[in-house]
Formats: structure tokens, C-alpha cells, sequence
């Protein structure tokens, strides 16, 4: 079957001409005598458009070149591509297509070039790989999303530019409501989303709103409240005389996760027998953070101190432990994916109401006791311990020292007041 030919060039419309006076450029697919116009979300005025090389030119020579005409033909070359790639597989498969048929195939909204499609595959990849905190993230960042735009469903990647994306932030600010680390949640999500699309090569980095020049994600998030523990605190969390079963376990949940080097729950959660490993120099509990989707992610090993163990042994002996669990987190049998993952999460919110009762019943002056707090007040230690950057980022697990330095800069004000002192 001999592939049909294809042409990109300007829209020229009198009707659809823009103020700049540029027009859309389309995709015309032609097929039996028919042809069908697809708009490439991208526009070039006749000055701007080769249209032997259908690409926007480059001739110095010429006027009015576009100012980005070289990453838009990089773009382009990725369009043509993808069209001779979609006609080749007609062909090699002998299917009989049609024009409507390739226009679905090539804005592909339900796999590749349509954003709610990809979203849909990453979360269901997600789901299907257990990484049921991602995929949530992922499914509420899309709910709202399509909140925010009720074409959303229609959107290939090349709409989400930066304007689309600074429109999207309005929305969540004025509209919604929300505050500079809940537009952050929903924006990290939209730029891994559009990172891992360019990264499979379902869309190009042409109008990638994001990086150097683009829009900054790091700067709606706000500086929280301090999260670590006075040191006195730690002690008096230690040696507290506490009658309620409900608060003691929360209170040996919070050392247990100070003493591994700040586990997060979530990670205390899943751990059983096989995550303990006898080596030369003693035992060890080896794991992986759930929060790090990759396989290659560092295994991190924590000696089982004395501490840890007597730990290990008041919940054996205090609480009901299922299956070979270590911790009593889980406390139902056969729970998996999204309904293991809705019952950690249920854990965690009354692991830290009892965290917040015993935080003013100990009269802990100005702080919120959380869970986070155990993982701060680790690093705090370490910290004032004289122990090195790279260590502390080694321990907590973090991929590179910018984390850990984000962890300790808010640590910086303890030691300005210090030295005020003096004056």
C-alpha cells in the first residue's frame, strides 16, 4: 500500500488570521481524494514559513524570522516523525484507515500525545506497580486539572505552555483558594507528568512551561513552622510515664522512626522479618523508602541498637502484630493496593492525633507534635553533633545534598539567635 502524502504549512484564512498576523499551522493528511486538516497548536506568518522544507526558515537573508524557529523545527521533525511512523505502521499491518481514524491515532487522547490520556496510563502503571501514593498524586493533580479547564480532555502537550501553566496557577490561587505548598503539590506533579512524557518521547520540550526561564515551582512553597524537637523534648518523650495504650504506641512509633534515622511511616509500616539482615559487624534493617519510585534507589541500613530493639520487643509483647510484620501499622490481613494504601493512611492521621494529644499533654510549648518531627529532630541531632552534610543526606536517605541542605537551612536561626547572645 503506498503511503499517502502529508503537508504542513500555514492556514491561510482570512478568518483565522491572528493579530500578529500569523496563521495556525495544520497538518493536511490526505487519503483517496480526501484530506483533513489537523491544527499543529503553533502558528508563522508566510515570511516566517520555507515552504519547500515546510518548516519555518532559517535563511538569516530573510526578514521576520520567527525568534524560536530552530526549537520549533526540532519540534517539527518530531511531528513528521510521528506521522510517517503512524502511516508506516498502517502500511506494514495492511490496515485499511481512515482520515478520522489517523487524526485519533496521531492526537492519540487516550495513549500518547493527549495529556489525560498519559495521565490516565501513568496512574494505572502506578496502580498496577503498588506505587499507590504517586498514582494518587497523580489522579488529583488530573481531578483538578479538569476542574480548572473544561477542555482539558482535548489537550495534547503542546497546549501546556507557560501561559496555560500561570493560568492554572491563578485558578488555584484565587479561585480555589489554595496556599503557596498546595499549588506546589499540584505543580510538581504536572512538571513530572510533562518530564517523564518528553523523557518517553510522547511530547517535546518546545513549550515546556517549566525550568530556568519558565515557571518556578519552588517558589510557592512556603517556609513551614520548625519541625524538630528541642532536645529536652526528645528526653522527656523517652522517659514520660504514659497510662494510654493509644498514646503508647504513638510515642514508640515516633522513637522507633527517631532511632532509624527518621523512617517515615509509611516505610515502618511494610517492614517484616526479611528486612532484617545479620552481617558482620550485627543486625541490621535494610529497606528501600517507598517515597523513591525507582528500583535503583539506594538501600539504606540501619543497625539495630539497643534502643531499636527494646523497641522491637515492646511491640511484640504490648501490641497485636499480623502476618510477619515488625510494627503494628498494618493491623489487617490480605489488605493490598489501594486498599492497604487507604488503611496506612488511616493509621498515619491516628498516629498523629495521638502524636498532637501527647505533645500538650507533656505541655511541649509551641509545637505541634507530628510525625514529621521525628525525621527533622534526627537531622537536628546529627547537625549539632558535628556530623557532615553528606552524612546526614546518606542517613536520611535523600538523592543529593540539595535535599538535605533544604532540611538544614531551617536550622540556621538556632544558631544566628546563639550567637546574638553575645551582643
Amino acid at each position: 500500500m503506498k503511503l499517502e502524502k502529508y503537508q504542513i504549512k500555514p492556514y491561510l484564512s482570512k478568518s483565522h488570521e491572528k493579530p500578529d498576523g500569523s496563521f495556525p499551522l495544520i497538518l493536511v493528511i490526505r487519503r483517496a481524494g480526501m484530506r483533513k486538516h489537523i491544527s499543529l497548536n503553533a502558528s508563522s506568518t508566510t515570511e516566517q514559513w520555507n515552504y519547500d522544507y515546510q518548516a519555518y526558515a532559517v535563511d538569516k537573508r530573510r526578514k521576520d524570522l520567527h525568534p524560536d524557529r530552530d526549537k520549533l523545527n526540532d519540534w517539527l521533525l518530531s511531528v513528521k516523525k510521528r506521522v510517517s511512523d503512524i502511516l508506516k505502521e498502517y502500511e506494514d499491518s495492511k490496515t485499511d484507515w481512515t482520515l478520522t481514524m489517523f487524526e485519533q491515532e496521531f492526537l492519540n487522547r487516550s495513549k500518547h500525545t493527549g495529556v489525560e490520556g498519559f495521565f490516565s496510563n501513568v496512574i494505572e502503571k502506578l496502580t498496577r506497580a503498588g506505587n499507590i501514593g504517586n498514582a494518587t498524586c497523580y489522579a488529583r493533580t488530573l481531578d483538578m486539572l479538569k476542574k480548572f479547564d473544561s477542555e482539558f480532555s482535548r489537550k495534547v502537550f503542546q497546549d501546556i505552555d507557560f501561559k496555560y501553566v500561570s493560568r492554572f496557577d491563578d485558578y488555584l490561587k484565587i479561585d480555589r483558594g489554595c496556599k503557596g505548598n498546595t499549588v506546589s503539590y499540584y505543580m510538581r506533579a504536572l512538571r513530572a507528568l510533562l518530564n517523564r512524557a518528553i523523557k518517553e518521547g510522547e511530547a517535546s520540550d518546545v513549550t515546556y512551561p517549566f525550568g530556568k526561564h519558565g515557571y518556578s515551582v519552588s517558589r510557592q512553597s512556603q517556609e513551614t513552622q520548625k519541625r524538630y524537637l528541642p532536645s529536652q523534648y526528645i528526653e522527656a518523650l523517652k522517659t514520660a510515664e504514659i497510662d494510654s495504650p493509644a498514646l503508647q504506641w504513638s510515642r514508640n512509633l515516633f522513637l522507633f522512626s527517631y532511632y532509624c534515622q527518621g523512617m517515615a511511616l509509611v516505610d515502618m509500616a511494610y517492614l517484616t522479618d526479611k528486612n532484617i539482615l545479620l552481617f558482620e559487624n550485627g543486625r541490621f534493617i535494610c529497606y528501600r523508602r517507598h517515597k523513591t519510585e525507582s528500583k535503583k534507589a539506594k538501600i539504606i541500613q540501619i543497625k539495630i541498637t539497643d534502643n531499636i530493639q527494646s523497641l522491637l520487643d515492646w511491640f511484640k509483647k504490648n501490641t497485636k502484630l499480623v502476618d510477619d510484620y515488625l510494627l503494628p501499622v498494618i493491623t489487617k490481613k490480605g489488605y493490598d493496593g489501594q486498599q492497604l494504601y487507604d488503611h496506612i493512611r488511616d493509621r498515619n492521621r491516628k498516629f498523629n492525633k495521638h502524636l498532637k494529644t501527647l505533645g500538650k499533654d507533656l505541655k511541649f510549648v509551641g509545637i505541634r507534635l507530628s510525625s514529621y518531627q521525628a525525621r527533622h529532630s534526627y537531622a537536628m541531632k546529627l547537625k549539632n553533633s558535628g556530623i557532615s552534610e553528606d552524612i546526614i543526606s546518606e542517613a536520611l536517605g535523600h538523592k543529593d545534598l540539595s535535599t538535605t541542605k533544604t532540611y538544614l537551612d531551617s536550622f540556621a536561626s538556632e544558631v544566628i539567635a546563639k550567637a546574638n547572645e553575645v551582643l
